[in-house]
């Protein structure tokens, strides 16, 4: 299994506007009919739309690039068995958003999902001697669900048969956790903002994820329909009925964002009688990332 961890002979082709730093802005292209509101920790992020790949600029990173890989060789020291179930949860989180960006470094961007969950397959790094790929960290290790909203990667995943080793069992967290779906950034432009998460208090940090995600990603469309993110549909799925879908959202609103959905969404009298008040936006799995600023995580 090829490792990431080997030096790159790639560079990204750095240029002033790679970065943006956007302030009100709409993040995931929801603003319809409604006026822009207030998106929360959203308004901050900077985002990285493109990246191209060149030799002659690797010494722009060099230094950075270099501290990094001296980061992951000290990986293979680290036993994940000696962590308590919190620590385990935000340590694979955090490595798997890692291992995303550098293995996009090492091999370029997927052309798709399915080019993606190959990458996901070869990208790996060595954690307590036992080298796990990306895909075995998703899957394996946090117990991902099969993403319903990303229909390649669910066929990909079907054909697939994952080898489960001791070393699987003993680094794996105990329990599912569906709120990492708001965590886990696969450098698409609906995935969710990038951050860090701590140990102390993941579980909080996960729902404000959640929230944050919801506020930023979540609109209303020039019919007055609530648009939903697939990603978010997927994960509401286990958690409440498509008719009262748009009412759990707006327990995740703000006080004006909620005026907005109240005044534009289907009547009472249409979600007693079961229909859906609210359209789905397809996971779009162009290549972006956002990163939430220090002070925002």
């Amino acid at each position: 299994m090829a490792s990431v961890l080997r030096s790159p002979s790639v560079d990204s082709d750095h240029d002033d506007d790679i970065i943006n730093e956007v302030g009100n802005f709409d993040p995931y292209s929801v603003n319809g009919k409604e006026a822009r509101r207030d998106i929360g920790k959203y308004c901050s992020v900077a985002e990285v739309s493109w990246m191209n790949v060149c030799k002659e600029q690797l010494e722009y990173a060099s230094d950075a690039l270099q501290k990094f890989r001296s980061l992951v060789e000290q990986l293979s020291k680290v036993d994940p068995t000696r962590m308590n179930c919190d620590e385990r949860l935000a340590f694979w989180i955090n490595l798997y958003n890692a291992l995303i960006m550098h293995a996009y470094l090492a091999y370029g961007v997927p052309a798709n999902d399915i080019k993606l969950f190959s990458l996901m397959q070869k990208a790996c790094y060595k954690v307590g001697g036992q080298s796990l790929s990306a895909a075995e960290i998703e899957f394996m290790i946090l117990k991902m669900k099969n993403p319903a909203h990303r229909p390649q990667i669910s066929l990909m995943l079907a054909l697939h048969k994952f080898r489960v080793t001791e070393e699987h069992e003993r680094y794996s967290v105990d329990d599912t956790e569906p709120l990492a779906l708001f965590a886990l950034s696969s450098g698409m432009f609906s995935s969710p903002a990038v951050r860090i998460f701590s140990a102390e208090n993941v579980r909080q940090q996960l729902q404000e994820s959640m929230r944050d995600y919801i506020r930023a990603s979540v609109g209303i469309n020039d019919k007055g329909k609530l648009t939903v993110p697939a990603l978010l549909q997927s994960y509401g799925k286990g958690t409440v009925e498509d008719s009262l879908l748009a009412d759990w959202i707006c327990r995740q609103l703000t006080p004006a964002q909620v005026a907005a959905v109240q005044d534009t969404t289907s009547s009472r009298k249409q979600r007693l009688l079961g229909f859906r008040s609210f359209t789905v936006v397809p996971f779009d799995s162009t290549f972006r990332y956002l990163f939430l600023p220090d002070d925002q995580r």
